[in-house]
């Protein structure tokens, strides 16, 4: 039984934050909670449909490239204007849109329509979404902020993929994309009745906050370049991670069987589950180390777990447990990921230009799903297994942390 003391413990936890980051960060449990289904399990429910895994990843290559323009156009704003509400909102509409093609969606016509405004929203959301965090937190320091976004965020995806697994499975197939609907009108609805405490306390943030985050500054040199590579790579990974993952499974390796979609779920649960409790303590553990430590960390978890799904291709009853541990590694890599890299990129940035260079950084996710996912649908429609990509990004992985390793220290 929970104590009182549990609950007021609790509640004493959350309030150390200032109320514009504790708003910020319901949205982002909102915006989790409607898009984690959508992003793990829109692959699953087209396949059953029976749209092949090359049509599957056109339409996330599509959402990619439709993302890449309007990812420019909210930095852009956000230079200029400052302001988080419009993207915000607007976002949630192009969901709607989006969850209500994919809804009615039974081809590849409407499938590719409903994934062009799921970019269009991802597009204009991210940049927003991280821009408030850093002028919302003060004087919490950002890493230690952005690992509580991302810790709702954690908690919103797990809850969205698992409750979203149950009902496509047992109520119905795309009972994933009404929960992202209901998550959106919740969004506008918390902005619209927040939408002067949200200007007042942005503005006020600001002036607090700038001379602080100048004093913080890091500056652009060649070493940037590497740390940017870096970061595409790591998108990328988490992109073929959560988009062919599934498929390699329920389609099996060079001698794995295949996985139901039952189990396949489960597993993608178990990863979901580790980045909820992960996400906190180890973005809390990463804040307390130099700004690259966290981005060498995701690299050499990324390629340990790359190629344990590499191995798990060519055994069989065994490959249960590599794939598993292999997530725990992901779920470590990503816990240590999200909060730096949001932070490098926003102190490496010069300071009329962070909304932009914000949307570069959301860009880096859009551009993991470029050609990632087409690509991998590609191999899995010819060879029927995805063992050469896992081998592919562990290298990669591995050849970004031996420079940045070298280079930098």
């Amino acid at each position: 039984m929970i104590s009182p003391n549990s609950f007021q413990i609790s509640k004493n936890w959350w309030m150390q934050f200032p109320y514009p980051l504790r708003l910020l960060t319901k949205i982002r449990f909102y915006a989790a909670f409607g898009a984690g289904g959508v992003i793990y399990l829109t692959s699953l429910i087209f396949n059953n449909i029976g749209l092949s895994a090359t049509d599957i990843g056109l339409g996330f290559t599509i959402s990619a490239i439709i993302g890449t323009l309007t990812r420019f156009f909210t930095g852009n704003y956000l230079n200029k204007k400052g302001k988080i509400q419009f993207p915000l909102i607007a976002s949630s509409i192009l969901s709607i849109t989006a969850s209500l093609f994919l809804i009615f969606s039974r081809e590849t016509y409407f499938y590719i329509i409903g994934q062009s405004f799921v970019g269009a929203a991802a597009g204009i959301y991210w940049p927003a979404a991280e821009f408030g965090v850093p002028y919302f937190c003060y004087p919490i320091d950002t890493r230690k902020a952005y690992s509580l976004v991302r810790s709702s965020e954690a908690l919103g995806i797990f809850l969205g993929v698992f409750l979203g697994g149950f009902m496509t499975n047992y109520l119905y197939s795309k009972s994933i994309f009404i929960n992202d609907i209901f998550c959106m009108f919740v969004i506008t609805y918390l902005i619209s009745t927040n939408n002067f405490s949200i200007k007042r306390n942005l503005e006020n943030f600001q002036k607090e906050s700038v001379n602080t985050l100048k004093q913080r500054q890091l500056k652009w040199n060649k070493n940037s370049k590497i740390i940017i590579l870096s970061i595409l790579l790591i998108t990328t990974s988490l992109a073929l991670i959560q988009v062919t993952l599934p498929l390699d499974l329920v389609k099996g390796g060079v001698i794995r069987n295949e996985l139901s979609k039952e189990i396949t779920s489960l597993i993608i649960s178990i990863q979901l589950i580790l980045l909820l409790f992960l996400q906190w303590p180890v973005g809390s553990w990463i804040s307390k180390k130099g700004r690259l430590f966290g981005l060498k960390f995701s690299l050499i978890n990324f390629s340990l777990a790359s190629f344990l799904l590499f191995i798990s291709s060519y055994l069989n009853i065994p490959a249960f447990y590599l794939i598993s541990f292999s997530l725990i590694l992901v779920s470590l890599g990503t816990a240590s990921f999200l909060p730096t890299s949001t932070d490098i990129v926003f102190r490496i940035a010069p300071s009329n230009k962070k909304g932009f260079a914000l949307a570069l950084l959301s860009q880096c996710f859009a551009m993991g799903y470029f050609f990632g996912p087409f690509i991998s649908g590609r191999i899995l429609d010819i060879f029927g297994y995805a063992s050469i990509i896992w081998l592919s990004i562990s290298c990669c992985c591995f050849i970004a942390f031996a420079i940045l390793f070298k280079r930098l220290f």
